[in-house]
């Protein structure tokens, strides 16, 4: 029984809601709509579209957030959700728009090391190639193409 059809979203806290939109939207997500709360002309939540139902909600710290949030987003490694990963079909053009949008791509989620071409990009065991991303309040994003028959193919064929 497939009990989930998919991811349909991640949920991230920002410190600075427009550096944070702007980020995501230079990565090519789409604004989708925002929740008010009451008549603060703020959204507390703003939804992104990745692609078809699948979504990153925004949710500004300093909004009037009816849900528990905290002062500060503040990205910890010890946490036990520490990245999202986006799929894409071509490392090569990704890497191509991120640079023209001004993006950073990393090697690793720490920032060691710059990939500036696809010699800088890693062949990871499950057969993707990754490269890393960090948003302004510090959450990893992994950016992955499946290559050739991967692990992800291989046990979860279409």
């Amino acid at each position: 029984m497939k009990t989930f059809k998919n991811l349909f979203h991640v949920s991230l806290q920002c410190n600075d809601v427009q550096k944070t939109l702007d980020y995501y939207l230079k990565l090519g997500c789409e604004r989708l709509f925002g929740i008010h709360e009451g008549d603060d002309p703020e959204p507390w939540d703003i939804y992104l579209k990745v692609a078809h139902e699948q979504y990153i909600e925004l949710q500004p710290v300093k909004s009037s957030n009816p849900h528990p949030h905290p002062d500060k987003a503040v990205y910890h490694r010890d946490q036990t959700a520490w990245h999202f990963a986006l799929q894409t079909e071509s490392m090569e053009n990704t890497l191509r728009d991120l640079a023209q949008n001004g993006i950073e791509v990393w090697k690793d989620p720490y920032r060691n090391g710059r990939v500036v071409s696809m010699d800088d990009v890693f062949h990871s065991d499950d057969g993707c190639l990754v490269a890393w991303l960090v948003d302004p309040d510090g959450t990893p994003i992994e950016i992955m193409e499946q290559v050739g028959l991967t692990k992800q193919r291989q046990y979860d064929p279409e």
